[in-house]
């Protein structure tokens, strides 16, 4: 064997031992979690495993239905609304119940709902129920982000929203892959599939819920007091000033989910296999490194965390914007998700933090809507500023000049007393 084949050798040996070190240090972090986390990330990833008919709905439209373009992207739109409404409701309905209530609730109305939407001829009946579908969709995931904070303690809340976000990055990468594998044998068993595997999540979390109750292990007994970190009279100013100058993030990382493959194939020309690169990079990355990440950096504040986490995902879009190339592409797609597994997790925590007793489930749920905002208005947004430049790069630039400037934003306000270093 030859000197370079052996340094060959010993590198796949070092990276093999390194992902699995990574993998090692993720698991236990999980199993660190207390009972009811880890039945929540379990509930979690079987949850976004039932992600298998939205992403083909569009398809099932033009298909089955035979709809025109606006028309399917009126259906498709009313999800999102859906969803947005949701979470801006969703703190009047976690005043009236539990958390753990809501999300049996809203499991029970998705799985409904996906068995009448294949026998839906009406145009006006599928918006309608589209809409009960993104609703009941996303009671989900506020609800998720308040059991988080109750059954979490503060120091190690960054690593339980990672966590969190774990679970839904593993159930967002297999549930589309089987929807794509159902959808293409028989479309409308899509959606009965759906159904079956919400109904399960339903099913698993009420056993569990009920199996911790009995046993005693659902309360909070074993968690620290939460610290006083401001006054109460200026929670409302912490939180809105992250609010506002989180906008900008979450339009950023929509651009991703929305018009990668667009701008990589058809603005830059790149073979689709580029696209494939990103996405897998992107993947691997969250599963690798988020959790052990935020574990390092769990005793930073979140404020320096967001900090960080703009900057690098200013970076990344900038460079995303600037490289033609597949490559250089790839690089910067390593820099904003290094960006993305530390700013949402941090976001989180300081929004817990930052809340006042009683407003901490309309927060979670306004940084939820703020995530759907990014979603349902990027791709209008960059379809503007392609047709006014001609320039398909220029939206992904201003995404991290824009991040950029709400880092800086977010040190002056700090400055000037609007933010806190929690």
């Amino acid at each position: 064997m030859s000197k370079y084949s052996k340094i060959v050798k010993q590198l796949r040996q070092k990276k093999t031992k390194f992902i699995l070190s990574m993998l090692k240090q993720s698991f236990q972090l999980v199993r660190s979690l207390n009972p009811q986390l880890r039945v929540l990330f379990v509930t979690t990833l079987i949850y976004r495993v039932s992600t298998m008919a939205f992403p083909f709905l569009s398809a099932w439209l033009y298909a089955q239905e035979e709809l025109p373009a606006y028309q399917v992207g009126v259906v498709v739109g009313a999800f999102g609304i859906g969803a947005l409404v949701s979470d801006l409701l969703i703190s009047p309905i976690l005043r009236i119940m539990s958390a753990s209530q809501a999300i049996k609730i809203g499991l029970c109305i998705y799985a409904i709902v996906l068995l009448f939407i294949p026998h839906l001829e009406s145009k006006y009946s599928l918006v309608l129920m589209t809409f009960a579908w993104g609703m009941a969709y996303e009671m989900f995931t506020p609800s998720a982000f308040s059991m988080t904070i109750e059954y979490s303690a503060e120091e190690n809340r960054k690593v339980a929203f990672s966590c969190n976000r774990l679970a839904i990055n593993i159930g967002m990468a297999i549930g589309p892959a089987l929807g794509g594998l159902i959808f293409a044998f028989q479309s409308d068993l899509v959606f009965y599939v759906n159904s079956v595997v919400v109904l399960m999540t339903l099913i698993y979390f009420s056993i569990m819920q009920r199996q911790l109750v009995s046993s005693g292990r659902s309360t909070r007994r074993d968690l620290k007091p939460e610290q006083g970190h401001q006054e109460s009279t200026n929670r409302s100013v912490y939180f809105w000033s992250s609010f506002i100058l989180s906008l900008p993030i979450h339009l950023a990382y929509a651009l991703p989910p929305t018009v990668l493959s667009v701008y990589m194939v058809n603005g830059l020309g790149l073979e689709a296999y580029w696209v494939s690169g990103v996405y897998i990079t992107n993947a691997l990355l969250v599963t690798l490194f988020e959790l052990p990440i935020n574990n390092y950096m769990k005793h930073m504040t979140s404020y320096v965390s967001i900090l960080i986490g703009y900057l690098l995902g200013a970076m990344g879009f900038i460079i995303m914007g600037i490289a033609q190339i597949g490559p250089m592409l790839i690089l910067a797609t390593v820099i904003w998700t290094l960006g993305e597994l530390i700013v949402f997790p941090s976001l989180l925590d300081y929004i817990s933090k930052s809340s006042g007793k009683g407003k901490k489930s309309r927060n979670l749920g306004l940084h939820s809507a703020g995530v759907n905002i990014g979603i349902i208005f990027t791709p209008a947004i960059v379809s503007l500023l392609t047709v006014q430049t001609g320039d398909p790069s220029f939206a992904w630039v201003s995404a991290g000049a824009l991040v950029f400037i709400s880092m800086v934003m977010l040190y002056l306000s700090e400055k000037a007393n609007f933010l806190k270093r929690v």
